[in-house]
């Protein structure tokens, strides 16, 4: 078997990667646009994967017949990776409550189940991950995932969570990422800088230019105050990973090589875990296959941009 780190280099091969990276950072944003509240419950780097121990927690727990997750046992799962401390699992678990991102089970007392909208956003995650995979090599990932009708997921979310939280590259991203990781919304922020990117003219250019310019503009989306986006771009700016092509404010922000290298190896590395989740998944419980011309379209989907 193929090692993580081997595939992240096969992934990072593929001549069109960089568009696959860039529609996935269109997918991260369309999602925090759709549901900002269950969103920006995920935005660290932190919450992303107390989020997944608990996600992979209760799929497990349902095929063992227990129909739901205790805060206890969230707290015991946090804890045992190295999460947070037990005040800010506790913390956590509450805010999703509070917010609706999980719902109390109908039939026993104590336990929670994740909201429909949580689950949605999951499908939507797998889903953009899938296609840009199936945009590589023209599979049909996506249209597997979808014909199973969420059927998929109690098999994907517990093997993809394991490699996430047993991941070195992903619990120690590369400085420049885990500047933006570490803070609130900071990931989204991160996506729209990459968004803003011209692939085609990026690819050959230390500096690649966005189309951002104004820090109160990028943090506006996202309901974030100029003082918060500003102390993240500085920080980001004090490491080499970005800077103004001009004045400050009024001048393109530019992404240095380097920092786009660590945020497309960052990617590579979801997609060789959850290629691998996907392909076990399926093989222990296979959905009916897609229709070629279904599949065929999802990869021209995410193959949209002229540059790929």
């Amino acid at each position: 078997m193929q090692t993580l780190e081997a595939e992240i280099e096969r992934l990072l091969a593929q001549p069109l990667f960089d568009c696959a990276v860039h529609r996935l950072a269109q997918g991260f944003l369309a999602v925090q646009t759709a549901a900002p509240r269950l969103a920006s419950q995920f935005s660290t780097q932190q919450r992303w994967l107390m989020s997944h121990a608990a996600l992979s927690r209760y799929f497990r727990g349902l095929d063992l017949g227990r129909p739901g997750l205790s805060q206890r046992e969230f707290v015991e799962e946090v804890l045992a990776h190295g999460l947070a401390s037990r005040n800010t699992a506790a913390s956590f678990f509450t805010e999703a409550l509070q917010y609706g991102l999980v719902q109390p089970t109908r039939t026993h007392a104590g336990l929670v189940e994740p909201a429909p909208s949580t689950l949605w956003a999951l499908t939507e995650w797998y889903a953009g991950h899938l296609a840009a995979l199936d945009s590589l090599d023209d599979g049909a990932r996506t249209s597997r995932l979808q014909a199973a009708d969420g059927a998929l997921l109690k098999g994907i979310e517990p093997a993809t969570a394991d490699a996430l939280l047993s991941s070195t590259v992903i619990r120690v991203p590369p400085p420049g990422y885990a500047v933006f990781a570490s803070v609130d919304e900071g990931g989204s922020l991160m996506d729209r800088l990459m968004v803003g990117v011209d692939i085609a003219a990026a690819r050959d250019e230390e500096r690649a230019l966005t189309d951002v310019s104004s820090v109160s503009a990028l943090a506006r989306p996202f309901n974030l105050s100029r003082t918060h986006a500003g102390r993240t771009l500085a920080a980001a700016a004090a490491m080499g990973s970005l800077g103004w092509s001009g004045v400050r404010g009024r001048s393109p922000i530019w992404l240095s090589r380097g920092f786009r290298d660590e945020y497309a190896g960052f990617q590579a590395a979801k997609l060789a875990i959850i290629g691998a989740a996907f392909a076990q998944a399926v093989a222990i419980s296979p959905p009916e296959f897609p229709d070629e011309s279904t599949a065929a379209g999802a990869v021209r989907e995410i193959v949209g941009s002229p540059a790929c």
